[in-house]
């Protein structure tokens, strides 16, 4: 298996996300890291002693693959694809589609990402625009967010498209049947939102009839109601889900700063115990990136802020994704709900 790593175009330091792969490829004894960076980053990587010792040591663990330019996180998307053809993150996605990559994962601009997806990259069947699918946790487990930030403004049928994927990943992923779906909105009304999520809701009643139980409509979702877990796939816009995506992370990381203050006078190891659960389970660095979702190839989405542990979970995420075949089981279960 090979998974290349975008080093460059994030708010991180290369080096700091390169510790990422250092760490990945210490434990994956049978996954080769294509790492993308500029000279002068390799330059860097090698005068450390540590990570020199690591590639000196072990030479096919981890491939230096030298890039001329990059595609910061302030240029305009589809501009910076095609006039930066030799950045990392073009070149990562052209590896992907000549099959030199079984995966990718960058944490640079995301707006660019999902362009060169979407020029580069075939689509899966029935799907006209890629999304971001990413994972939140609830009372009730984990709910799929889709989409996160690719798409600023959709269509009612993209809304819809967006629907399918996330049910044939809880489906395919989680072993949920008939996956519950609900439409972000103000209220819950069916009358409430703009056009397009009136007419989306429509659609997805219609389509529930449809695909032979393969997913469970139950309308619209208040934001204040999706940490119930009462949806197993949340369907929204990509602006709107990325303002409820780094809202939630916000607030968790408030939340455990104030619950951190409020357990001083209690044992330290308690403490510690208390705040280690809750860290694990809502900080957003422990989970393992947003997906691509659309795209005929596994490529990952970090966040522009990744520290080497949350590039590390996303690193692992796309080893996983690999490792269960998740591409051509999504293409399966679109294939089922298309039929």
């Amino acid at each position: 298996m090979r998974i290349g790593i975008d080093l460059m175009g994030s708010e991180s330091s290369p080096i700091t996300l390169f510790e990422a792969v250092y760490l990945a490829a210490q434990k994956q004894r049978n996954v080769i890291f294509v790492v993308l960076a500029t000279l002068p980053v390799v330059a860097k990587i090698r005068e450390n002693s540590v990570f020199s010792s690591f590639l000196s040591q072990s030479p096919c663990r981890i491939e230096i693959y030298p890039i001329s330019n990059v595609i910061e996180m302030d240029d305009e998307p589809v501009i910076s694809v095609r006039e930066k053809k030799k950045s990392s993150l073009v070149t990562g996605l052209r590896l992907i589609r000549k099959k030199r990559l079984n995966g990718f994962v960058s944490a640079g601009n995301t707006g660019a990402l999902i362009a060169g997806a979407t020029l580069l990259i075939p689509m899966l069947p029935g799907i006209k625009r890629p999304a971001l699918l990413a994972t939140l946790p609830t009372e009730r487990g984990d709910v799929v967010v889709i989409d996160v930030g690719g798409n600023v403004s959709c269509k009612a049928r993209h809304l819809v498209c967006f629907a399918q994927m996330g049910a044939a990943y809880q489906r395919c992923c989680l072993g949920i049947e008939k996956p519950k779906v609900g439409l972000l909105n103000i209220g819950l009304e069916s009358k409430k939102g703009t056009s397009e999520i009136r007419r989306a809701y429509q659609l997805l009643q219609d389509l529930q009839l449809k695909t032979k139980n393969k997913m469970n409509f139950i309308g619209n979702v208040e934001g204040r109601g999706v940490f119930e877990g009462c949806v197993d796939v949340l369907v929204t816009d990509g602006f709107t889900g990325n303002v409820l995506l780094k809202s939630s992370e916000g607030v968790s990381v408030f939340l455990l700063k104030q619950l951190k203050n409020s357990l001083k006078d209690i044992p330290q190891q308690q403490a510690e115990t208390i705040l280690k659960q809750l860290h694990d389970e809502f900080d957003y660095e422990e989970y393992s990136g947003a997906i691509v979702c659309g795209i005929d190839s596994v490529v990952v989405k970090c966040h522009g802020k990744s520290s080497s542990q949350a590039m590390l979970n996303g690193i692992n995420g796309a080893i996983e994704l690999v490792q269960n075949d998740f591409i051509s089981q999504l293409k399966q279960e679109l294939n089922v709900e298309n039929l």
